[in-house]
């Protein structure tokens, strides 16, 4: 099978993965509870030839076929949900109260069996595993997958992501980082309760929270280089006991996104030093917990590279974009990435009408985006398939 007749073959079933997708986003499931799409997955790949293996990484899939003496060429796919509370009106929304498809991941499943459906028709010489990945959403899954075994004899991995920024039947080329490292911090404020009529016999957490947040802010403007972006936000804040009682102590959580690997390895100090600083200026104690997540995805040239080429055959020249700014948002996909050679590359999901944001209650990506990802993701691994046995360096 050609080129030609694999896109064509691809037009052929997309309603069905269609209505798959919206299965999927109709019962979407949390990170490490993927119980029912781990099910319908491994259902839908052993009866199309796939060679399956469930509960890896939990609840994780591997699907693999071909033959793996020469190599195995990796697509990774996402499987999880977030806890939004949808707000689409869709016919096929949500059925489960307070978690939602909101990030594309059905998308990706969805494309995910599309080339399985694809791979098993084109006699490679190189084998191919699917890995269907849990818990993307909490950055654990990969870890759990990999520890697992997933990425035994692989020699090249490819991913791809949803992207409301591009046009539907677009996709998006990086280099290098695609993405930032991502980090939680959790930081305790200690001041001295008191009277809240009279705030000078005490030290009030809750005023010395408000300094950090705020001067955490503007030290990043001052003290880091601008041109290595830093984002700092905290997203829970919890301290005080009553109304007129000075609160004694503040908790804050919240996560660092950095692009500069050798900035993030370092950040833990700088941030200890300086939140500890801005408390103590205050009259306070602040204990700094940084925990790193994940690094950054950078994507491998030469994988990049082929990529790019499959986008431009199967799509056009016009609607292969090359990205300028790496995304302050995480991927695990990124662990992968440790331990072999990959690439990811951005989906085009907006129609006429636009896109919701990623993580957004309307997200409502286009999904004749199906269809494209199928395409440049085959073509992509038989543009790999026929270098590497060709002995061209990947």
């Amino acid at each position: 099978m050609n080129s030609d007749q694999f896109i064509k073959k691809i037009d052929s079933f997309k309603d069905e993965l269609i209505n798959l997708r919206r299965h999927i986003h109709a019962h979407p499931e949390l990170s490490g509870l993927e119980h029912q799409t781990a099910i319908l997955i491994s259902g839908y790949l052993k009866n199309i030839g796939w060679h399956v293996r469930e509960s890896i990484g939990r609840t994780g899939v591997i699907a693999d076929f071909g033959p793996s003496d020469k190599g195995i060429i990796g697509l990774r796919v996402d499987m999880d949900a977030l806890p939004v509370n949808e707000e689409t009106k869709l016919s096929y929304s949500s059925k489960i109260d307070g978690v939602m498809h909101a990030c594309g991941h059905d998308l990706h499943i969805s494309i995910g069996l599309g080339v399985a459906k694809i791979v098993k028709d084109l006699n490679l010489n190189l084998g191919t595993r699917i890995i269907f990945q849990p818990a993307e959403e909490v950055a654990s899954g990969a870890r759990w997958m990999i520890n697992d075994g997933a990425t035994d004899g692989l020699t090249h991995i490819l991913g791809v992501h949803v992207y409301p920024d591009l046009s539907v039947g677009t996709i998006g080329i990086k280099e290098g980082s695609l993405t930032a490292a991502a980090g939680e911090l959790k930081v305790e404020i200690k001041g001295k309760s008191g009277h809240g009529a009279r705030p000078y016999e005490g030290v009030d957490a809750i005023w010395v929270a408000s300094k950090v947040i705020s001067g955490i802010q503007e030290l990043i403007t001052r003290k880091l280089d601008p041109l290595d972006p830093v984002v700092i936000t905290f997203g829970k804040i919890n301290g005080g006991n009553a109304f007129n009682v000075l609160a004694e102590k503040v908790n804050l959580i919240g996560t660092v996104r950095c692009t500069n690997l050798k900035l993030f390895k370092n950040i833990n100090h700088w941030l200890n030093e300086n939140i500890s600083s801005l408390a103590n200026s205050c009259g306070a104690d602040a204990k700094v917990i940084f925990k790193e997540i994940t690094p950054p995805v950078n994507n491998n040239s030469a994988i990049n590279r082929v990529i790019r080429d499959s986008g431009i055959k199967v799509l056009g020249q016009e609607n292969v974009i090359e990205l300028q700014k790496p995304s302050l948002g995480a991927e695990d996909f990124a662990e992968f990435l440790k331990k072999i050679p990959g690439a990811m590359f951005r989906l085009g999901v907006s129609s006429s009408n636009g896109c919701a944001p990623l993580h957004s209650s309307k997200f409502n990506p286009d999904e004749r985006a199906i269809s494209v990802g199928i395409k440049v993701i085959t073509e992509s691994i038989v543009k790999l398939n026929n270098e590497i046995v060709n002995t061209v360096d990947i």
